[in-house]
């Protein structure tokens, strides 16, 4: 079996990814427990907690506030989805921002500890990591050559890495997919993408909240300070009629915007295309596969 660990900057991301693999790569939602997971993130017979729960019980809760205590610190894992025809399972985590790497090597470093053994010992033979980050304002090229100089001292060369490819001249398979506007606008976040389609899906109250949005904010409200913000305000003012008092993760999951949203969603299909693509180094019938990018 194979494991994608698939590192997202926030919750809304989490969903747009699982929903995107859902709508487009086959893939089910994954409910059983913890301990009932592939291991190593499972528990195995060689680990009684899997890397998951030993994850989990790393934070002393005495030294944590009440409110502190109901969520893990990032990098922490959110969702996890399933291809049982490729054996593939992708374990989407939440990262809080790109430029978390410490904590985020410190993660990797822990599963290539927990995982270096005899090929066998556990149901996971190979994982690949993949980073979904925003370009913002710097563009796509910015971007890219920022993750390469946070993560290159841990991962190896990435000099070869592109949006939506793979590299794996790496210590495991890499990949970077970065939301933008389009190919003739490099700058963007994941909420341009999203924006249409909550528009498609209820397209009057859209329309109704970016005026209200636009009417009522000031300079000086945080919903000004970028498009982005601006797209975020919108998009949840559109679904509180469904969706009451729940944030935009809520109103783009399972029970918000429907399935069509997703199966017309041509970055949706892009994303997942860039998921499920990845060059394996071991082939399925056990051999090496070619490492091509």
């Amino acid at each position: 079996m194979k494991a994608v660990l698939v590192f997202c900057e926030g919750r809304h991301d989490v969903v747009f990814t699982q929903r995107s693999l859902g709508a487009h790569g086959d893939c089910e939602w994954v409910g059983r427990p913890i301990g009932e997971l592939p291991s190593p993130f499972g528990r195995s017979a060689v680990a009684r907690k899997g890397f998951i729960a030993k994850r989990l019980e790393r934070h002393a809760l005495e030294d944590r506030g009440i409110s502190a205590t109901a969520h893990p610190p990032p990098p922490c894992f959110e969702s996890i989805v399933e291809n049982a025809t490729t054996r593939t399972m992708f374990f989407i985590v939440r990262v809080q921002g790109k430029t978390q790497t410490g904590p985020v090597v410190d993660m990797l470093r822990a599963l290539d500890d927990t995982i270096d053994h005899p090929p066998g010992t556990f149901d996971v033979s190979e994982y690949a990591a993949a980073f979904l980050v925003d370009a913002n304002g710097e563009g796509v090229t910015a971007t890219l050559e920022g993750f390469r100089n946070r993560y290159s001292g841990h991962f190896g060369d990435l000099l070869k890495l592109e949006h939506g490819r793979w590299v794996t001249d790496t210590t495991v398979p890499v990949g970077c997919f970065v939301f933008h506007k389009s190919a003739q606008d490099p700058t963007g976040t994941i909420e341009d993408h999203l924006a249409p389609m909550v528009k498609g899906a209820w397209p009057d109250r859209f329309v109704e909240a970016e005026r209200f949005v636009e009417d009522k904010r000031n300079d000086s409200d945080k919903v000004s300070s970028s498009e982005s913000e601006r797209l975020k305000a919108v998009i949840t003012v559109t679904g509180q009629f469904n969706h009451p008092g729940d944030p935009m993760s809520i109103i783009i999951g399972r029970t918000g915007i429907p399935p069509a949203a997703f199966e017309g969603a041509r970055t949706s299909a892009e994303l997942t295309e860039f998921l499920t693509r990845i060059p394996w180094r071991e082939a399925p019938n056990g051999a090496i596969a070619p490492r091509d990018a």
